[in-house]
């Protein structure tokens, strides 16, 4: 009798979920700076224009397949090919040739749909290249007054996006990885149109009493937060950046009720970090079970699966 195929080689995951990716900071990416990033399993173009315009976009030119992410430079509102000083628009369109008067009409790279939004630059994906259903949500916490001044936390974890996302909808993973004394009670609920996800898990009766209240837009995109008591509360703001279907970039935005500033707001927020270290090691060696076992005290991972669904083609 031979030996079958390894289990972590068989359990093949999910392709990219469709909505919206964190590709950076915009705190990070000043006037006319020019990088290349890795999402999606693609090479593409990042930079700003002269009016502060974030724009992404293919990173190949169409000419020869120099990097526009790598020693390209912004002309105004174009990118310029550092390989012959091709220059492309907003659009994606090559709009001057030096040594050319006529330019060819597939002369174009694609651009990907950005939104610039809670201090990240967001990418809309879809496989069929469809433009977005929905905006990203904006968060008046991380520029209002009444709360702290954010904090900003970022890891690459060896996972696909969905994994890291499902940990959000599993409370009863607290009680054996972060050591919590028991299990909150929870409850998960889909919006009437069926795409946003809405978890609440009730610790108020823990030792530290509290309630985790979570608003998921799509996989990678996820607003926490935990409920202390009145006028204490903790927003933790998560993206995700997909660079392979192996490997996520997780980036955390934290912030505060100025109330709670000073007296525990750096111990909470570290404690948040503390907890996404406690699931490293999971994330690092798990595998995806398509078809996972499921008993009948997983009721929020089951919601989770059956949401999740809608954002895949297949």
């Amino acid at each position: 009798m031979s030996l079958g195929v390894c289990e972590s080689k068989s359990q093949e995951g999910p392709g990219f979920p469709i909505g919206w990716y964190s590709v950076g900071r915009g705190r990070d990416l000043g006037v006319g700076e020019v990088r290349d990033v890795k999402a999606f399993d693609r090479e593409l173009a990042l930079f700003r224009t002269r009016s502060g315009v974030a724009v992404v976009t293919d990173a190949f030119c169409p000419h020869l397949g120099a990097h526009l992410g790598v020693e390209g430079r912004v002309v105004g509102e174009t990118i310029r090919c550092p390989f012959h000083g091709w220059r492309f628009d907003l659009q994606g369109k090559c709009v001057e040739i030096p040594y050319c008067e006529e330019i060819p009409e597939r002369a174009r790279v694609r651009t990907w749909h950005v939104s610039e939004t809670n201090g990240d630059i967001m990418v809309w994906y879809h496989p069929a290249e469809e433009p977005p259903t929905w905006e990203v949500p904006e968060l008046e916490e991380l520029t209002s007054d009444e709360w702290s001044q954010p904090q900003y936390w970022e890891v690459t974890i060896p996972n696909h996006v969905q994994n890291i996302a499902e940990n959000t909808c599993d409370p009863e993973h607290f009680q054996y990885v972060h050591r919590m004394q028991d299990t909150p009670p929870s409850k998960v609920d889909i919006a009437d149109d069926g795409r946003v996800l809405h978890m609440v898990a009730d610790a108020s009766q823990a030792a530290h009493p509290n309630t985790l209240d979570v608003t998921m837009h799509n996989p990678g995109l996820a607003i926490v937060r935990t409920i202390y008591g009145p006028q204490a509360e903790m927003l933790v703001y998560s993206t995700a950046q997909p660079t392979t279907l192996e490997e996520t970039h997780m980036r955390w935005t934290l912030t505060v009720r100025r109330e709670i500033v000073d007296l525990v707001g750096d111990d909470v927020m570290r404690g948040i970090k503390a907890g996404i270290n406690d699931d490293l090691p999971i994330w690092r060696h798990k595998i995806y079970r398509e078809k996972p076992v499921f008993c009948k005290g997983d009721t929020s991972l089951v919601g989770f699966r059956k949401w999740v669904r809608q954002f895949y083609l297949d």
